[in-house]
């Protein structure tokens, strides 16, 4: 209903939209979604098929859907990627999620965050980001980062798109597959306390480390000696299950905070399209008030929690503290003390 005022008066567009989406009135948002949905008509039918004129066009008249067929589904919204391209884009963000792809694909498929309803091949992800690549046109960043998880179909998918780009995976995907792992080989049990099992500190220690490398430059990894040998003998009960190896390391997700996020607006997996699309664009709606707002004010940055802010001020002092010791010359105790000590900013989960 805003969206829609705002399409008929075109000169207060941007105005309505970032007061409507601005941080803070997330009350009278709320208030203003409850009020719409009790006026609303019955949902307009949408399938893999078909989706009716109300939702594949956006209230400015522009296509909001921009490919479909019957396994993949494609949709943006133009002006927004246009205008992320202007205020100085440099890093696209992609991540998968198997909970709300719509209730027609049931299993099958998933929703690739923002870009669409998909399956896991090369090809798909191939047409997804040429979509965004013919978007971004000229605009397109000469040293631009592409943010994935560990999916190799994504990965390759980038690197035929845009082979200039530095693709880089997520840390946060990194540090929960580390976990799967350390925990199918049974490795948990010598790090935490368990029943009939004693804890080992040298493998406390190694794991720690390893964690740690999140937060330490490629260019030091040869200098870290957990990388390089087992850290107990081989008589010692955990020495054949070190088999645990390193991944090449990344850089952190910014994807996840759109999944909880959807994961509230959407209240349940595998909702009906009609309602995943509706979603979408309100999001989309979000995400144009971000823009016009760090358009007209530049200096702007994301809100976080306070405890979220001084975690990033903690690791940014450690790591900026770390680096200058490098300058000065560091040993290999202190580069895997560094690890263990930064270990504490890593995820534990392991889903």
């Amino acid at each position: 209903m805003i969206k829609e005022k705002a399409a008929e008066e075109a000169g207060i567009c941007k105005e309505m939209v970032a007061q409507h989406y601005r941080k803070g009135p997330s009350s009278r948002r709320d208030a203003i979604r409850r009020a719409v949905r009790v006026h609303d008509s019955p949902e307009a039918p949408a399938s893999m098929e078909m989706i009716p004129d109300n939702l594949r066009v956006l209230n400015d008249g522009s296509l909001f859907v921009h490919r479909l067929e019957q396994t993949l589904h494609v949709y943006y919204n133009t002006s927004t990627i246009q205008m992320a391209a202007q205020l100085g884009l440099h890093a696209l963000v992609a991540d998968g999620v198997h909970t709300f792809q719509p209730r027609q694909l049931k299993r099958k498929g998933q929703l690739y965050t923002v870009h669409g309803v998909c399956n896991n091949g090369v090809e798909v992800y191939t047409i997804i980001f040429r979509h965004l690549k013919d978007e971004l046109g000229a605009a397109v960043p000469p040293r631009l980062r592409i943010v994935l998880d560990y999916e190799k179909a994504a990965i390759n998918a980038v690197k035929r798109v845009f082979p200039h780009a530095t693709e880089q995976g997520c840390a946060f995907h990194l540090a929960q597959a580390w976990n799967r792992r350390r925990d199918r080989l049974g490795l948990r049990r010598f790090i935490k306390e368990a029943v009939g099992v004693a804890k080992s500190l040298e493998v406390e220690r190694w794991w720690y480390t390893i964690e740690g490398l999140v937060y330490l430059s490629r260019r030091l990894h040869r200098e870290v000696r957990a990388l390089a040998a087992p850290p107990v003998p081989r008589e010692h009960a955990a020495y054949p299950l070190y088999k645990l190896g390193v991944e090449e390391l990344r850089t952190k997700n910014l994807a996840e905070p759109h999944h909880s996020q959807l994961n509230t607006l959407i209240e349940g997996d595998h909702p009906t399209l009609t309602k995943l699309i509706l979603v979408l664009r309100d999001l989309d709606g979000e995400a144009q008030s971000a823009l016009i707002t760090l358009e007209q004010d530049p200096s702007h940055s994301k809100h976080l929690r306070r405890k979220d802010r001084e975690r990033r001020k903690r690791i940014a002092h450690e790591m900026s503290s770390f680096n200058e010791n490098y300058q000065r010359g560091v040993s290999r105790m202190e580069v895997d003390e560094y690890c263990c000590y930064m270990a504490r900013f890593v995820a534990e989960t392991s889903v």
